[in-house]
């Protein structure tokens, strides 16, 4: 049995910068790709309810997608750390009662034999090892926690990281080429985070470069979901015209003119007519903060 240090916050020296942006590129295309479905984004942009909320669902889950992604291509250019993905971590009754039961600080000092029988797992989306500081970092990318507000739901999230946390030595040791380390420590990246405290275990975009080692991860990562919603609100403008222009089409009836009485009419002058002023010309269009004004 070895001794395992489990922290919530994991800080990192920042190595020098590696930058990817043709990996990056490719991926906010990929995900951008995925989001977009022509029919229902037509569909949606005009005024279809139900797909309205289908554009609005796949939206967030592409861009939850694309952070993770994103996540982990930028910490694999640290060349000082294994980068783990699709790792299935048992969360064994007695961490789980312990990290229930207890303070962090109460049993960080323990590691559990993974063998042992368990009902439920946990699926982190990275798992970083440093082998020169014999540390581990398991990593879970949110795109927001505001599902996670009520019920305690993130407190959960956070114990099943930390029971998770007791088992990683072990299996790292037993199924991972002899990778030893001594202390674990858990992080959740919540992308829609502005605070960069993370005493609580929560990281912002912008403290990436502390997490994972590589500076400028942050402003590459906030970059990358930048690009894809600039893309997506891009083609869904282009949506927008087809159905702005039916409904344009659509005029008001016009209201009969009521005949004029022979009392209403005036006399017609003698003399040369007046000259018909010119009209000005019009510009019509709908309003885009993108274009300039009709002056």
């Amino acid at each position: 049995m070895s001794n395992t240090h489990h922290g919530r916050s994991a800080e990192r020296t920042p190595v020098p910068e590696t930058r990817l942006p043709a990996s990056l590129e490719a991926l906010v295309t990929l995900a951008y790709q995925r989001a977009i479905e022509p029919t229902l984004l037509r569909s949606a942009a005009g005024g279809d309810l139900d797909a309205i909320e289908a554009v609005g669902r796949t939206l967030a889950s592409e861009e939850g997608r694309l952070l993770e992604a994103v996540v982990t291509t930028l910490a694999r250019t640290n060349t000082r750390q294994d980068v783990l993905v699709g790792m299935k971590l048992p969360v064994l009754r007695i961490a789980a009662e312990l990290a229930e039961r207890n303070a962090l600080d109460a049993y960080r000092r323990l590691s559990v034999d993974p063998e042992s029988q368990s009902s439920t797992s946990y699926h982190p989306d990275l798992v970083l090892v440093d082998r020169a500081r014999r540390s581990a970092i398991i990593i879970d990318v949110k795109r927001s926690l505001g599902g996670y507000s009520g019920g305690g739901s993130l407190a959960k999230l956070q114990k099943r990281m930390e029971a998770a946390a007791c088992v990683l030595p072990e299996i790292l040791w037993r199924h991972h080429q002899r990778l030893a380390v001594e202390a674990v420590g858990i992080a959740i990246i919540d992308g829609a985070r502005t605070s960069a405290d993370i005493d609580d275990g929560l990281w912002s975009l912008s403290r990436l470069d502390n997490l994972l080692g590589v500076r400028g991860a942050g402003s590459a990562a906030q970059s990358a979901i930048e690009a894809f919603r600039s893309a997506f609100k891009e083609r869904w403008l282009t949506s927008l015209p087809s159905t702005a222009e039916n409904a344009q089409n659509v005029s008001a009836p016009e209201e009969p003119h009521s005949p004029r009485s022979t009392e209403d009419q005036q006399p017609r002058r003698r003399g040369r007519p007046a000259k018909p002023q010119p009209s000005a010309a019009v510009k019509i269009g709908f309003f885009r903060p993108d274009i300039e004004r009709v002056h």
